[in-house]
């Protein structure tokens, strides 16, 4: 007979990894948004120049949004296995060398991104203390724009944990190999 605690453990552990993958995906759909953005903003700018109309903020716009993108789709992307890696010299060493060096290469990972996390939360509470503006034609509180990108490193920085642990605990990559993650088929209903 299973161990009703063992199950428990289990179950809340399942429940805590899909809850943070519905966050990955969740932060990957409005890094998907923020592109849709990018484009907009790019194609108003381009209309109204060519109707000789200045609608001012819109290049800022553009930047910002560029950087929402990159920083929002880290998370899903690192679970998706799109981030680049060193597939070819972790490919070459023996498997218990690859694993330790994958291992550790992620553990790094994690401490070098909380750390950015953490300043640009930083960045983002001084902005909003000193009531930054930006030098742009927009004159947008700096706090707002930046908030999306600290947001999501955050994010980036709580999926890279979250894989360390995996990965260091169970010995399961959190990351699909991208050739597998290529070939994976979706679940039928």
């Amino acid at each position: 007979m299973a161990d009703p605690e063992r199950q428990d453990g289990q179950g809340a552990v399942s429940l805590v990894e899909a809850a943070l993958d519905s966050l990955y995906r969740f932060c990957g759909g409005l890094a998907a948004l923020a592109i849709v953005l990018i484009a907009v903003f790019v194609a108003v700018s381009v209309v109204s120049r060519l109707l000789g109309v200045y609608i001012g903020g819109m290049t800022e716009g553009a930047g910002y949004a560029m950087a929402a993108a990159g920083s929002l789709g880290c998370a899903y992307a690192f679970g998706a296995g799109a981030h680049i890696r060193v597939d070819l010299g972790l490919n070459a060493c023996p498997q218990p060398l690859r694993w330790r060096l994958d291992q550790f290469a992620t553990v790094l990972a994690a401490i070098t991104v909380c750390f950015l996390a953490y300043y640009l939360v930083r960045m983002v509470r001084i902005s909003w203390n000193f009531g930054d503006i930006s030098d742009g034609s927009d004159g947008l509180p700096l706090w707002l724009p930046q908030l999306p990108a600290a947001i999501g490193f955050v994010v980036f920085a709580i999926a890279l944990v979250h894989g360390a642990l995996r990965y260091c605990l169970t010995g399961q990559s959190l990351v699909k190999d991208s050739d597998e993650a290529l070939l994976e088929r979706p679940e039928e209903d």
